[in-house]
């Protein structure tokens, strides 16, 4: 049987990857005062883009792992993590401050966390991230781009997966952010799915890009 790769979505912009060669990679982690359940879960390695209260619980993961929070880089056997620095708004950091955009190299498939970026990349910033299999992109606006700020990312990345995040939810349904609905709009493959992780097969990603919406 081949070996997966696991994706599993805790709410906001918290993911933790496991890959099939072990390594276990939590992303953004959130403090209790979100309303997600708090992610119960060893790491090998955690990654905050920023240090916003919804990104930076670093201390609940499990076990004792490396904590990324700028810009630098991590290597072993089994994973390769870069950052690329980038802004939380439109004015240079002015309104919110810096965003850290994680590169995971897992068992050959590069996957993108945008953490809260809040404007187009410059061509630069989009060099150094590429090429993206698995893009991990917020869409609710407010805080970070928009659906059409996502939509602009993807066009430019042509990404495998896509995995939609920060956005509203019944569990931070007072926030004003937007709902998924806008974002998935205009997609020719979308899968909504009745759970909260999804297995990918490295060797075999998408043709076409396909977006997966996750269900808590």
């Amino acid at each position: 049987m081949t070996a997966k790769l696991q994706i599993r979505w805790f709410g906001h912009s918290c993911f933790r990857i496991s890959s099939p060669s072990g390594a276990k990679i939590l992303t953004d982690p959130f403090d209790e005062s979100v309303g997600y359940c708090l992610p119960d879960t060893f790491a090998d390695v955690v990654t905050s883009s920023h240090d916003h209260f919804d990104h930076s619980n670093v201390s609940v993961a499990k076990g004792n792992p490396v904590v990324l929070k700028a810009q630098g880089e991590y290597k072993d056997e089994r994973v390769n993590i870069s950052s690329v620095e980038t802004w939380h708004d439109t004015q240079h950091g002015a309104k919110r401050g810096r965003n850290q955009v994680f590169i995971i190299e897992v068992d050959g498939v590069r996957i993108v966390h945008m953490g809260d970026i809040g404007h187009d990349l410059t061509p630069s910033q989009l060099n150094a991230i590429m090429p993206v299999d698995v893009l991990l992109v917020p869409c609710g606006g407010y805080y970070t781009i928009d659906a059409a700020g996502a939509k602009r990312l993807i066009a430019a990345t042509c990404p495998k997966v896509v995995m939609p995040m920060h956005y509203k939810t019944e569990t931070v349904r007072d926030w004003p952010i937007a709902t998924v609905d806008e974002f998935v709009e205009g997609f020719d493959n979308v899968v909504r799915l009745d759970c909260n992780k999804l297995e990918l097969t490295p060797n075999a990603l998408p043709e076409d890009t396909t977006v997966y919406v996750f269900k808590l």
